[in-house]
């Protein structure tokens, strides 16, 4: 299995979350993966009705969860790049094989 180079985007809200983006080339049908990643709930204090949402989940799921990541038009920057050199890889693989 051939694991490509995956990137790490923090959520700009204080590190609630991390996105990973990985770009999977194994076999003919070659993916990306999305992992959102629970982290502390950050610096700043959650207000009453958040901490009830992640209280009724945690109850529910028995875990918490990602629902967010708020990325920076810096860090969106990196996202397409890293997605646009993937996909231009993968169109040149493709022409190839035609």
């Amino acid at each position: 299995m051939k694991m490509g180079e995956s990137i790490y985007v923090k959520c700009d809200c204080g590190g609630c979350s991390v996105l990973e983006i990985n770009f999977d080339d194994w076999g003919d049908d070659p993916k990306f993966n999305f992992s959102l990643w629970v982290q502390h709930p950050g610096t700043r204090p959650m207000s009453k009705k958040e901490r009830i949402r992640w209280c009724e989940q945690v109850m529910k799921n028995g875990k918490p969860w990602a629902d967010h990541t708020i990325v920076t038009p810096e860090d969106a920057h990196r996202i397409v790049k890293f997605l646009n050199k993937y996909l231009t890889q993968h169109g040149k693989k493709k022409q190839i094989r035609k």
